[in-house]
């Protein structure tokens, strides 16, 4: 077997076939685009038929290249982050290039075949993930031109700027507002029970569903709620040895930090409108627990509800059919 490690940055990827060392291992940098994946091949089976790639989880910049890979019948793993950072350190590698993250990952390829298994890609997710993508940027320049517009309006100077300003402002929110109601609508296609799911919820929002959803719909009954708020960053994190026994619990953050944003959002809105959850977040304060913190279990809480009202209308939903 070939282990095969790469490194995928936004216009370029380094691609590793791993010999004994890094020395002895062979490198080539591709561009990230149809040229690039085609060349990629040509590379890989001039060094035989039977290989195994790997790399990290970068965003949208890996999708293309995963749908590519997964086309061509390629053996592949995404690796996590966390692990290949904890593997890195553990062996006490200091240098950190581009080239060598893609030896790196080849090397832990090797190390843990044993227990990889081939991924497989998740298209739901990936388009959704554009989606949201393509709306949080969106949301960045909308704010980004009020705040010049609002500087602009008093200068006397600046009224050409300040109309064309304001012309491409109104187009973006346009842009925004028909982006999030199109992937709502697709949502729903995808999720019949969408609505339902939102109708339960007192307090959360179609803004909330359409970014917790696509996360966890394809998992959501393959895990128990524990393990799926630890995917999300949710998980509390105690410290039980050494010195820092006594700091204070804090949750973990790894995961898509705009499920934790949507959710922490919905339970501000939670505490105002959903009686239930107004009297725990209540009872968590005055038992001394600050208001933030008070607001994250709230987060955990909504998101558990998501998870049980999901599942109990796939179950139903399979029951049917």
């Amino acid at each position: 077997m070939i282990y095969v490690g790469i490194d995928i940055a936004k216009s370029k990827f380094d691609v590793c076939i791993k010999g004994d060392s890094f020395d002895t291992s062979t490198f080539i940098t591709l561009q990230n685009n149809v040229k690039g994946f085609n060349s990629l091949i040509v590379f890989l089976f001039s060094f035989g038929s039977e290989f195994h790639l790997g790399f990290e989880s970068t965003s949208t910049y890996m999708i293309p290249l995963q749908n590519f890979i997964e086309n061509n019948g390629l053996t592949y793993t995404v690796v996590n982050i966390a692990s290949l950072k904890h593997f890195i350190k553990y062996n006490n590698f200091q240098n950190k290039t581009d080239k060598r993250d893609s030896f790196y990952i080849a090397l832990y390829l090797e190390n843990s075949s044993g227990s990889n298994v081939a991924t497989s890609i998740n298209k739901f997710r990936n388009y959704f993930k554009m989606y949201n993508t393509s709306i949080s940027l969106l949301k960045k320049m909308e704010t980004q031109l009020k705040g010049l517009n609002d500087s602009l309006q008093f200068s006397d100077e600046s009224d050409d700027i300040h109309s064309s300003m304001l012309s491409l402002q109104k187009h973006i929110e346009a842009s925004h507002k028909e982006l999030t109601s199109n992937m709502v609508d697709s949502i729903r296609l995808h999720i019949p029970y969408f609505d339902n799911i939102k109708n339960d919820l007192i307090g959360v929002s179609d803004k909330t569903l359409i970014i917790v959803l696509p996360v966890i719909f394809d998992i959501s009954d393959k895990y128990t709620i524990k393990q799926l708020q630890s995917f999300i960053g949710l998980n509390p994190v105690y410290n039980e040895s050494g010195s820092s026994v006594h700091r204070k619990q804090y949750i973990s953050k790894r995961g898509d930090v705009n499920v934790r944003k949507a959710l922490y959002m919905a339970s501000v809105s939670s505490v105002r409108f959903n009686p239930f959850l107004k009297q725990k977040y209540l009872r968590l304060r005055e038992n001394g627990k600050p208001t933030k913190l008070a607001l994250v279990a709230i987060s955990a809480h909504i998101f558990r509800a998501i998870v049980s009202r999901l599942n109990h209308y796939k179950n139903f939903r399979e029951g049917i059919e």
